[in-house]
């Protein structure tokens, strides 16, 4: 299994994998762990729960690894979220052998997140796909619906 190889090897070989396949079919094996997380998924522990065309959803339980000095959750562990759905819904609809980078990102903060907060959401979904940019916007929610952060990601498209 690819897991089982060192994190170099592992990072080399998703990268190429992923050429071969369209961002959706690679997505849905990343969920259903047929491939693994990203390095950065793995280090923030997030969970990819859904993904479909235009739309990706993960879940993380907020603590204390994740904290600022004021005692709550640090607000790159938001943009960190945001930036990784919104990316991840523009994956769903990117060929094999089309890839991307953010670009830029506009982060709103509405309240803070702690380990009390439960299990939080963030639902990103595409809202342009173009020949060179691509624009997506994600919601960071808790399990009644309450927001934590709302933000939009635009993303640069090229060939891998």
């Amino acid at each position: 299994m690819i897991s089982a190889l060192p994190k170099e090897e592992v990072s080399t070989i998703m990268a190429k994998e992923r050429q071969k396949m369209t961002g959706l079919e690679y997505m849905r094996q990343v969920m259903t762990g047929e491939m693994p997380p990203s390095g950065m998924g793995e280090l923030m522990q997030f969970k990819l729960v859904d993904v479909s065309e235009g739309r990706a959803v993960f879940t993380i339980q907020p603590d204390e690894r994740h904290y600022n000095g004021l005692g709550i959750a640090h607000g790159g562990l938001a943009a960190t979220l945001l930036d990784s759905a919104t990316g991840c819904a523009i994956n769903t609809m990117m060929p094999a052998g089309r890839i991307f980078t953010t670009l830029e990102m506009k982060i709103n903060y509405v309240r803070p997140m702690t380990r009390e907060t439960g299990e939080v959401r963030c639902e990103a979904n595409v809202i342009h796909v173009g020949g060179r940019t691509a624009t997506a916007e994600g919601r960071i929610v808790d399990h009644e619906g309450k927001l934590y952060a709302h933000g939009t990601a635009t993303c640069m498209l090229f060939r891998g």
